[in-house]
């Protein structure tokens, strides 16, 4: 395993985990992770990121991912990842014994991330894609939510799978430079301009708003999760913002080939964008 790819497992997932994903789903009941539920949900980042790897780099199916899971792969087809995940397990369960719950969660989240792979066909329609954006998220957030000690509420469950969804899109901004690189086709290359992008992500936050609204919760509460999340939500509009200067520059309909990389990537390092950030984050529009 290189530096690089060790940085994602140990560090990278499980803080952003943690912060962007956990946090904000603890929000709602006024409470943030405990020490049992943050080594746990540690360990499973971890094993989820090379779950990925086996799923993105490797190519395996979706039978052999779930003899994984359920620990029944022969011995002959174990390989360094799959070897590094049954440890994780086994530390996990020194932690936390695993949950039906948990289990289906872990099974659906993994049919989906295979589902993504069809992101790689340039035929897709705008609808497919955004549904597998939605389910490949959504039920990714729900796996994280399995492994609180919380009994989850329908309407709590609603407003995790949504913020999961709206969490793909941001990442879909962010990452429109590697996913472009990597041929995978998401919204930013199916959508017919960033305008029309960008009233999508909207009307998404606005669920997302409303779902939360209608939470049990004390309105302090409900509050205080919209506006955490909004933090999140405010780097998609930093990054819708730097990439109409692409409209600008190319004319519509853009040819994705054309920009370079500098006019890709939203670079949050600079000034400009730091200020968008803060504006977005206190007035989200």
């Amino acid at each position: 395993m290189t530096t690089k790819e060790e940085h994602k497992v140990c560090f990278y997932y499980p803080l952003f985990n943690h912060i962007v994903n956990a946090e904000n789903y603890l929000s709602i009941l006024g409470r943030r992770l405990n020490h049992k539920e943050s080594q746990r949900l540690a360990i499973i980042s971890a094993m989820a990121t090379l779950y990925d790897d086996l799923i993105d780099e490797e190519n395996w199916a979706v039978d052999d991912l779930l003899k994984v899971v359920n620990r029944t792969l022969p011995e002959a087809q174990h390989t360094l990842k799959t070897r590094m995940i049954f440890a994780l397990d086994e530390e996990l369960k020194t932690y936390w014994l695993p949950t039906e719950n948990y289990i289906n969660a872990l099974e659906l989240a993994i049919k989906w991330q295979i589902v993504s792979k069809k992101q790689l066909q340039p035929n897709l329609t705008i609808e497919e894609t955004l549904n597998i954006s939605k389910n490949k998220c959504g039920n990714s957030s729900l796996l994280w939510a399995s492994i609180l000690d919380v009994d989850w509420t329908e309407q709590e469950l609603k407003v995790i799978y949504q913020s999961g969804y709206v969490g793909q899109l941001v990442n879909d901004l962010f990452d429109a430079y590697k996913d472009i690189e990597d041929g995978v086709y998401t919204i930013v290359r199916k959508a017919e301009s960033i305008h029309k992008i960008k009233a999508i992500f909207l009307n998404e936050c606005r669920k997302l708003d409303a779902l939360i609204f209608e939470c049990s919760a004390p309105l302090h509460l409900r509050i205080r999760t919209v506006c955490r999340m909004t933090a999140i939500h405010a780097f998609a509009l930093v990054a819708l913002e730097h990439l109409e200067e692409m409209e600008t520059n190319y004319g519509l309909p853009l040819d994705w080939n054309m920009p370079q990389r500098n006019e890709l990537v939203t670079d949050m390092a600079l000034w400009k964008n730091k200020k968008r950030l803060l504006r977005f984050a206190l007035r989200f529009e």
